[in-house]
């Protein structure tokens, strides 16, 4: 820049010593030029040749990474968030963010539904907005709506055409769709097919779960009050705006807005809009916060706060080529949470609890990765509590079919009708697996009810095999009444190499 600028100085001299009157003349036409567009102000975006050199250095470099064979060398967790709106769940978007931050892709996936037509004109506006609020959020991260009759088709899009060559997500990460139980069974089956449709195509999947939620949505002017969270944490009188036909419970993680026609059809209805709503409305009366809505504010902005010495627990309990190791790795090496430690939990056999531990810290150290204990669990196959397994029946006792009680043909057409339904030869039949969901559940509760946060394997149901309405309810069962939880499954590619 300033040998140009020395160059530029030189020149003016130059012109000034072979012909003064025609430089003088030269320099009065561009001043008069200059002040006249600055005056007329024309709206032209002029560019810089040097963004034009950027672009061009991206799409030389991505084209010569697109011929590089995918090895465990060049593995990244390029990460596709289905957020919505990437302000309507700050704290999946954060967490995600301290992982993939200057190390890998992340893409915020968002899927409109409804008439063509106004969802077209909502895609290109919302994709210029909410690029422009990541940007100003300072995330590394891109934003890609989509439109499609429903999420799962939506989903699906997004897997298989985001990205760029070799920039492509490789995992698939969803909030823990929190209101299950009260929603329609439908939607639980699509959101379970989510997740086969990413093991389909050799994605990862990863579940983010939070007790208080994730979707603030129903907050309006929650730009202001997080805002205000991050200046003045201590406050805690805050006034906005809230929306209570939407229950804060209600927490869905799912990424999916309607058209405008949509929206105002259900405020008519006196339903609320899924989309987040951004502008405060100074007509509508003010009313302070309810304590579950300031318990999910506060939620909401844990990952941007720098974490204290604590622990990130690991329970590493399948083989899924490491991801489930590799989160927790990235995240210690941020400096928001360089002072928590990796404590690693297996399943092992009573009597070989010290030789599987030497073999684990063996292990970990051929990949340098640090770690403050590793405990090995015997216990881990023990029957759950009576009033565990009891509180289980509860829950699914709404779901289940009970063909026994019925003829055989009103239980198959109810079967074929609602397909999400438990049966009594499907829940005999995982007995096992359901007890040890429930088992995880008391010795997470046991060892890692004080961790920052926890990484665990995700339990996998064989597609077709496991009913929605069981699986929803072995994730339930899990990962209830505990820290913040990552539920993590790898495509089964050796991921630890790289960066250990």
């Amino acid at each position: 820049m300033w040998i140009s600028l020395v160059g530029a100085i030189l020149c003016c001299i130059v012109m000034f010593v072979i012909n003064w009157w025609a430089a003088l003349l030269t320099y009065v036409i561009v001043l008069g030029l200059y002040i006249y567009v600055t005056y007329k102000k024309p709206d032209v975006n002029w560019g810089s040749s040097t963004q034009a050199l950027t672009y061009l250095n991206a799409l030389q470099h991505s084209i010569r990474l697109s011929g590089v064979e995918d090895h465990v060398k060049n593995f990244r967790p390029q990460c596709l968030i289905m957020t919505g709106a990437p302000n309507a769940r700050p704290a999946l978007l954060h967490l995600v963010h301290a992982f993939t931050k200057n190390v890998g892709l992340m893409i915020c996936g968002h899927v409109h539904m409804g008439p063509r037509r106004q969802a077209m004109k909502e895609l290109s506006t919302d994709l210029a907005k909410y690029q422009r609020w990541l940007i100003k959020n300072k995330m590394k991260a891109f934003y890609a709506p989509v439109h499609a009759e429903d999420l799962r088709d939506g989903g699906q899009y997004l897997m298989q055409a985001a990205g760029l060559g070799r920039m492509r997500p490789n995992t698939l990460v969803v909030g823990f769709k929190k209101n299950w139980r009260q929603g329609d069974m439908r939607d639980v089956e699509t959101y379970i097919n989510l997740f086969h449709d990413a093991f389909d195509i050799q994605y990862g999947v990863v579940v983010i779960r939070l007790k208080e939620g994730l979707d603030i949505s129903h907050l309006q002017g929650q730009e202001e009050l997080l805002s205000s969270q991050e200046k003045s944490p201590c406050t805690k009188d805050v006034i906005v705006k809230v929306d209570y036909s939407k229950k804060a419970e209600t927490d869905t993680s799912i990424a999916f807005a309607p058209s405008s026609s949509e929206r105002t059809h259900e405020d008519e209805d006196g339903k609320t809009p899924t989309q987040p709503l951004l502008k405060k409305d100074s007509k509508s009366p003010s009313s302070p916060l309810n304590l579950a809505d300031q318990r999910l504010l506060d939620a909401s902005t844990q990952f941007q706060k720098k974490q204290g010495k604590s622990n990130i627990d690991v329970w590493w309990l399948f083989d899924d080529g490491g991801l489930t190791l590799l989160i927790p790795y990235l995240l210690t090496t941020k400096k928001k949470w360089k002072d928590c430690k990796i404590r690693v939990f297996i399943g092992g056999k009573i009597n070989r609890i010290d030789h599987d531990r030497r073999a684990m810290a063996t292990l970990l150290s051929k990949f340098r990765i640090d770690f403050s204990d590793i405990m090995v669990l015997g216990d881990i196959n023990t029957k759950p509590k009576k009033e565990n397994i009891a509180a289980f029946e509860e829950m699914i006792e709404p779901f289940r079919l009970h063909e026994d009680d019925k003829e055989q043909e009103v239980a198959d057409k109810m079967k074929e009708d609602e397909p999400w339904r438990i049966t009594d030869n499907e829940l005999e039949l995982y007995k096992t697996k359901t007890y040890r969901q429930i088992r995880l559940n008391e010795l997470l509760k046991e060892h890692s009810s004080t961790a920052n946060i926890i990484v665990m394997s995700l339990p996998v149901a064989r597609k077709g095999a496991v009913s929605s309405a069981l699986y929803m309810s072995w994730l339930e069962a899990l990962s209830k009444d505990l820290p913040p939880i990552l539920l993590v499954r790898g495509n089964h590619q050796s991921v630890l190499t790289f960066y250990s």
